[in-house]
């Protein structure tokens, strides 16, 4: 792939824009007010500008590059050489024809004060926000959310319009004004060139980590980044994909608007280093493709700015003008290539697959570096460890769908194997491929060749749900994010500090972790269950389970029970050994001797983690258990009771839309379903309480048989209360 940037030089000129008088109305500063005649013009467009969504046609959007443009109306208000507001905000508009307006200013009798126009606002509604502002400062943080396309515009009337705003000084002696305007907002022109030979056809693009606001001062600051609002308060958006179907020896050219993000500079030299360093809250252009031979998906980011090598800024008025040549997938190591066709993944003990449709589908690479991790370890046992010539196989425990399975094993290459196994040697990676548009729970375990044991295993959770698509960063007063397949979600400060200092900026899962969906009445909400600090799930007592071809396991326990219940408790390596099997220890703990029972959720003392994640934590890459003040904001510490502000509607019990709809934003507004899964109990292992009372384990340890939960029934519940760690309850992640 050749990828190059033109950045436009050329100033566009612009036609005078047009006035019209508009009636005097002082108020208490007649001695020093003037009517004086304001010609604009609108400055040229230079280098630089950002978008979210294609435009829907070419020419839709008045830009103020026409020789018949006219600005329509605009504001006025007008500070003193302290930055205080002088005289009050007036609104203009203008007619069709004429270049010059005549406008009430106040001129000082020294020094000078500050004009400040605001342009194309096409409403004297504005005035209801201007009148409080008394300063500079206060008029900065004056802006207008973005949630769209259109609200980078006027998108009202037969010509909508872009924003403008511009500065202009008056002294006592000034006898005109000339104010130049800028626009609000950056272009963007994407050219998309698929070669002849290239060997990918592009699918679709999206503009990413949009800001979430526009200054309607823009200029006011200086070609700087406007101030950085606290992160309750500010954000970013994603805009929707857009299919962008682009052929080999074919090319598409696609417009944007985006305001400004000053992201600043990195120290990389290179287009190919670029991403490597690129800041949390840079905007993004993200393209899919896939290749012509094989279907494997690929995803380009290309980020924004001065230049494509390490420039991060997005100014309004600027032009950027992109243009993108695919002649071949991409080099190897271009940090703005990913191969989805093949993925490398991270060490965990979970992982969240989405699979994809249409003849298209991703190899997966699991990594296996967690076997001598453990059992070289003082919890371990080094004759368990894999040497480089050690033989292992990959298979199946179970899965909770039946059929042709919802996986198969593959060679590095994405070579479907027929075995149903996986065959491998030493630390490397054990490779797999989900069905197309597969859904569900897998629990694969890895054993030396002619063992009964497993070293090691990993849940795969296959879903349309992506919350790894959450934005960097909050957005004023939002608190559930649409994500693909569903949401994510923040919680209000509530009564402790999580969600303002541990928390900020980070989501929380809208499901259970292990669920088909989040919506109340669906019968697939409950997920899957955990002992506290085990990583391995367990589906319901009553849930069939199968092998990698959709063979029915046997049932135990009066043929109820795909798992093996094994009461009294176990070591931990056991449990590592035997992940389908549910110790159940009554009033106890699991672990035979814990030596972390302090710890959250049962970290090994030799295990470290840059964010304090544990070894046996059940959540995929970028997310762990919450802590338990998370659910501070809805379930206060002590007893709660119906009706109250915490929750809505009825609990519903006995029926799939048993649980609560907690308010997460305060005692009303948006909620998030907990549903009433019940428990694998430590008395039998069996499941009980499902559709009755919700159990939802957090991270924290109490003592060395107690751990900290969230607990909820239909008249009461508690968000502190604790339990014995042999129970398996709920979980819900959050992001590290």
């Amino acid at each position: 792939m050749n990828t190059s940037r033109i950045c436009s030089l050329a100033l566009a000129a612009l036609a005078i824009l047009s006035c019209a008088d508009e009636p005097l109305d002082p108020t208490g500063n007649e001695e020093r007010e003037t009517t004086i005649a304001l010609s604009l013009t609108a400055a040229p467009e230079i280098p630089g500008m950002s978008g979210t969504r294609a435009l829907p046609a070419e020419g839709t959007v008045e830009e103020g590059i026409t020789a018949g443009y006219i600005v329509k109306d605009f504001w006025l208000l007008q500070f003193d050489e302290r930055g205080y507001r002088v005289g009050p905000p007036r609104y203009y508009t203008m007619p069709t024809t004429g270049s010059t307006t005549a406008v009430a200013v106040i001129k000082p009798t020294s020094g000078r004060y500050k004009c400040v126009l605001l342009a194309n606002t096409h409403s004297n509604a504005l005035g209801t926000a201007l009148g409080p502002i008394n300063s500079l400062d206060d008029l900065k943080t004056i802006h207008k959310r973005i949630w769209r396309l259109e609200d980078m515009y006027n998108a009202g009337g037969l010509a909508p319009d872009l924003f403008m705003n511009g500065t202009v000084d008056v002294t006592s002696d000034t006898k005109t004004l000339t104010c130049a305007l800028y626009r609000n907002v950056a272009k963007l022109t994407l050219t998309l060139t698929n070669n002849s030979g290239s060997g990918v056809t592009i699918a679709s693009v999206q503009l990413r980590n949009v800001p979430d606001r526009l200054f309607y001062a823009d200029r006011l600051f200086d070609g700087a980044a406007p101030p950085s609002p606290s992160p309750a308060q500010s954000g970013a958006i994603d805009l929707p994909v857009e299919p962008c179907a682009v052929a080999a020896n074919s090319s598409k050219t696609l417009r944007y608007y985006l305001p400004r993000n000053c992201q600043g500079t990195t120290g990389t030299s290179t287009e190919a280093q670029k991403n490597m360093y690129a800041p949390g809250r840079a905007t993004y252009i993200e393209i899919m493709a896939v290749t012509n031979s094989g279907c494997k998906p690929l995803r380009y980011r290309f980020y924004p700015g001065a230049n494509m090598t390490n420039d991060f800024n997005i100014v309004p008025n600027f032009h950027y003008t992109l243009p993108i040549v695919f002649s071949s997938a991409g080099a190897e190591g271009d940090s703005r290539v990913e191969n989805l066709g093949k993925v490398q993944l991270v060490e965990s003990n979970s992982y969240l697959i989405n699979p994809l449709s249409g003849n298209v589908q991703t190899t997966y690479g699991v990594p296996v570096t967690r076997i001598n991790k453990f059992w070289g370890s003082p919890d371990g046992a080094a004759a368990n460890m894999l040497a480089p010539d050690t033989g292992w196989e990959a298979e199946v425990i179970w899965q909770d769908k039946a059929g042709a399975g919802l996986i198969d094993f593959c060679e590095a290459t994405g070579t479907i194997l027929t075995t149903g196994k996986y065959e491998g040697t030493g630390e490397t990676y054990f490779y797999f491929s989900p069905k197309e548009n597969a859904s569900g729970n897998v629990l694969i375990g890895v054993k030396k060749k002619g063992a009964t044991e497993y070293l090691w295993s990993w849940h795969l959770w296959i879903t349309g749900y992506n919350p790894d698509a959450a934005p960097s960063a909050w957005q004023e007063n939002v608190y559930s994010y649409t994500v693909s397949g569903g949401a994510v979600h923040r919680y209000a400060n509530g009564t402790g500090t999580t969600w303002s200092t541990l928390y900020t900026d980070k989501f929380i899962m809208d499901r259970n972790l292990g669920a088909a969906s989040a919506n109340r009445g669906n019968a697939n909400t409950h997920g899957l269950y955990y002992q506290f600090g085990r990583k391995d799930p367990f589906p319901a007592s009553s849930v069939l389970l199968y092998g990698v071809a959709g063979n029915a396991l046997p049932r135990y326990h009066d043929n109820t029970d795909c798992i093996s219940r094994v009461r009294g408790a176990t070591s931990i390596k056991m449990a590592v050994q035997y992940p389908c099997n549910f110790y159940y220890p009554g009033n106890d703990d699991w672990v035979q001797n814990n030596p972390y029972t302090a710890n959250s959720w049962n970290n090994p003392g030799w295990h470290e983690s840059p964010t304090g994640k544990s070894l046996f934590d059940p959540c995929p890459p970028g997310w762990r258990l919450p802590v338990i003040s998370t659910w501070n904001t809805f379930v206060l510490p002590g007893t709660i009771t119906p009706n109250a502000a915490n929750y809505p509607d009825d609990f519903n019990i006995n029926t799939d839309r048993a649980g609560w709809e907690f308010y997460i934003a305060g005692s009303s507004g948006t909620t998030a379903f907990y549903p009433a899964a019940g428990l694998r109990f430590a008395n039998s292992g069996a499941t009980i309480n499902a559709r009755g009372i919700g159990y939802y384990w957090s991270s924290a340890p109490l003592d060395s048989v107690l751990a900290r939960y969230l607990w909820f029934h239909l008249d009461h519940g508690t968000g502190q209360q604790t339990e014995h760690r042999g129970q398996g309850f709920s979980v819900r992640c959050v992001q590290e």
